[in-house]
């Protein structure tokens, strides 16, 4: 046998080598992540305050309002409320511009760092946490560079082992209330929900708000945890009904934002049950209706890691609920006002 055969023979056996490992990992991780789902014990948190105003205002996003504002495959969000600001989310500055994105469009925005008390990292990915060398030294940035929140109450909650320096991290291993004032903030968090992807374990967290006479809206990424899950988590730790969702899902269908080569890395490697097995139509189709069920009164999905056929798809199902996720253009939520 000719060694270019001998050469092709090898390379396809270590090709389905690998892959038989990738998918046996994937499998031993999903059932790792089950049974660490249905173990956890989440105790109720009880009243967690409300707000009577809730604006997210996307800061990065797939879509932009404004083409004077720069778009990327990343995620972050200026969330404010009636006594907090939080930045949630730091982008991938996927250019590698200095200043980045993120800091381009604040400064257009005029959006200042000192106005910031509260940073919230939903997950270690690096389209969160400013681009790959962050995520693999566990940590996040704003842009090339590190710069120190002048903000001396600036608090940071973040899903695991990740730090920033100057800000004392507080983990969200489980629902908690944040901010500050003693829970009558009306904020929290989920908790962090571990997940088997086939590019590797992951946990991620969402923000909840509870927006006084609705109920929550839940602010989540990407959907990893994923979403049945999340709704599960919502049900067991909140007792408010729940109003909107607003953020990831990761719906990557039919295909996703990413490409590398002839792979989809959003669907391939981040979705679903394995590389083989991604997330499929019927299944988001069903989630959809996990989603419908609740009467939602908004729900916002982004469009850095869901296809523009599912949003589509989502705001003819939901009407007046849906609103889009663009760049400069806030979603805004205001308690219903009451007569005297």
């Amino acid at each position: 046998m000719r060694w270019p055969v001998r050469l092709l023979l090898l390379t396809l056996g270590f090709c389905l080598v690998s892959l038989a490992a990738l998918e046996y990992r994937s499998y031993r991780g999903a059932v790792k992540a089950e049974q660490l789902f249905n173990s956890t014990k989440v105790s109720p948190l009880g009243d967690i305050g409300s707000t009577r105003t809730l604006r997210i205002l996307p800061l990065l996003e797939f879509h932009s309002a404004d083409p004077a504002l720069l778009t990327e495959v990343g995620v972050s969000y200026l969330v404010d409320i009636d006594d907090h600001r939080i930045l949630y989310d730091v982008g991938q500055n996927s250019r590698g511009l200095e200043p980045s994105a993120l800091e381009r469009n604040m400064a257009a925005l005029g959006i200042e760092l000192e106005t910031i008390d509260t940073v919230f990292i939903s997950h270690n990915h690096l389209d969160h946490v400013g681009g790959l060398n962050w995520q693999n030294n566990n940590t996040f940035s704003l842009g090339a560079r590190q710069r120190p929140f002048p903000n001396p109450r600036t608090q940071l909650i973040v899903p695991g082992s990740m730090t920033y320096p100057g800000l004392e991290p507080v983990y969200a291993t489980e629902p908690m209330r944040i901010g500050r004032g003693a829970g009558s903030t009306g904020l929290a968090t989920t908790g962090a929900i571990g997940r088997q992807l086939a590019i590797g374990w992951i946990e991620e967290h969402s923000l909840v708000v509870n927006v006084a006479g609705l109920g929550g809206v839940i602010i989540v990424a990407c959907g990893h945890q994923p979403l049945p899950n999340l709704l599960q988590r919502y049900d067991e730790a909140f007792d408010v009904p729940l109003y909107g969702i607003v953020g990831g899902l990761h719906f990557p269908v039919p295909e996703g934002r990413i490409q590398l080569g002839p792979i989809d890395v959003q669907r391939r490697l981040a979705s679903g049950d394995s590389m083989l097995n991604p997330l499929s139509a019927a299944e988001v189709q069903r989630q959809i209706g996990m989603l419908q069920a609740r009467k939602p009164g908004l729900i916002a999905v982004s469009s850095h890691d869901s296809s523009d056929d599912v949003i589509e798809q989502i705001r003819q199902t939901f009407g007046a609920a849906h609103r889009y996720i663009r760049v400069g253009e806030a979603i805004v939520i205001e308690a219903p006002h009451t007569g005297d």
